[in-house]
């Protein structure tokens, strides 16, 4: 009985810090907090999220550098990290430390030697320009107060012909439509590679020229 009872309050918990977030969140640009964040982990989670699918558009290669903004836990970035194997590097940049340190704990559980998660603000990358093959976020740029100079930094980073890579979630209270995404995008130079899925779950990609 004691148990129940303690996964119960922990699911009310939950769930009254993620409409306090929600209300919070329209009003103001905020990250998500870390203890919602960790309530999206596990095999449910990915399946709910469509983790896998999202991977899949995102057209990943072995050998490739990619760069996450705004990984989280890992939920995208520690398996993307294996789908670039042999070769490839992971890195994962979050303005939350402790999402970093979670990240870096939930990687070496997994057994991932190819990431790297560091702490950073999206809109200054200390990181070369050039330097990726593809650059993603998911559910990540509506949190980003100033979103220009985000994906101005996204494009500095990506190769000539590099990808970005976003994804989006209707209910999300950062929710980005694809138009809207179309018009941050192209002022910071990128130009269209298609979109995969629907208004609800849609991945939408751009390319570096």
């Amino acid at each position: 009985m004691g148990w129940t009872l303690g996964i119960l309050l922990g699911l009310v918990a939950v769930v009254l810090a993620s409409l306090a977030w929600r209300v919070a969140s329209r009003h103001w640009s905020l990250p998500c907090p870390s203890l919602l964040a960790w309530s999206f982990e596990g095999s449910v989670a990915d399946w709910v999220s469509g983790t896998q699918r999202t991977l899949d558009r995102m057209e990943l290669t072995p050998g490739q550098t990619i760069l996450e903004v705004g990984p989280g836990p890992g939920r995208l970035l520690i398996p993307a990290a294996g789908r670039i194997l042999p070769g490839g590097k992971a890195i994962g940049i979050d303005m939350q430390p402790k999402m970093i340190d979670r990240l870096n704990v939930r990687a070496k559980e997994a057994g991932v030697t190819n990431l790297t998660a560091q702490v950073g603000d999206a809109t200054r990358l200390e990181l070369a320009d050039a330097m990726f093959d593809v650059v993603f976020l998911c559910t990540v740029v509506g949190e980003i107060p100033d979103r220009a100079a985000a994906l101005a930094e996204c494009f500095r980073v990506l190769k000539p012909g590099g990808m970005l890579a976003i994804t989006e979630m209707f209910g999300d209270p950062h929710y980005q439509s694809r138009s809207k995404l179309q018009q941050l995008t192209a002022a910071a130079g990128f130009v269209p590679a298609g979109v995969e899925g629907n208004a609800m779950n849609f991945t939408a990609r751009f390319r570096k020229p």
